[in-house]
């Protein structure tokens, strides 16, 4: 019995008893066996036999089930650091490496002007290049800096999908408030976070 259970998952713990008993009773029957008091010598030495068998089978396929639940496990702990680093670059975590491996984001000068009904207009010009090597849509965030460090204003820029080497421009900080153009016109612009998708 122990023989055919020795394979089966947590069943074969059942077994190795079994295996365990069955040595001793071979054990304790060969011994009985000695000088000829009885002729069940051959059964005995089955017994111890196919204990030992047994015994071999559960250690067997105790180690292979430990190793096959130590790759999947492996595996798994893989495929969660994957995802951990999918959505870091999904939600910005990721920012300074995709700006030092995958993205260039070039930022142009911020130009103000005042229409014929007195508005004021302005543009800042953003281009984003994809170095990575497989095509990836970004959202990337541009903050408006004052000398102090303190954000004044921020803007957004969401590219299609750009196959890689390939641009996309923008225009950004189109519509300011009137208290933040004078704010603007001497503002440091920066990007303080990228999403890649």
């Amino acid at each position: 019995m122990a023989v055919f259970l020795c394979l089966v998952p947590i069943i074969n713990n059942f077994a190795a008893g079994l295996a365990v008993l069955a040595l001793i009773f071979g054990i304790v029957g060969l011994i009985r066996t000695r000088g000829g008091r009885s002729h069940y010598r051959g059964l005995a030495i089955a017994a111890i036999i196919v204990s030992v068998v047994a015994t071999g089978g559960v250690i067997a396929s105790q180690a292979f089930y430990v190793s096959a639940i130590d790759t999947v496990s492996e595996s798994v702990d893989e495929a969660g650091a994957e995802v951990d680093s999918d959505m870091d670059r999904m939600d910005g975590g990721a920012t300074e490496e995709i700006l030092k491996n995958d993205l260039t984001v070039k930022i142009g000068s911020f130009e103000t002007k005042t229409d014929d009904l007195g508005m004021a207009e302005s543009v800042l010009p953003v281009k984003i290049t994809n170095k990575a090597d497989e095509p990836y849509s970004y959202e990337v965030y541009v903050e408006a800096v004052d000398k102090s460090g303190d954000r004044i204003e921020e803007d957004w820029a969401s590219s299609s999908t750009l196959k890689p080497g390939q641009s996309q421009s923008f225009d950004l900080f189109l519509a300011p408030t009137e208290e933040n153009v004078d704010e603007l016109e001497s503002a440091t612009f920066q990007v303080f976070e990228v999403s890649q998708y």
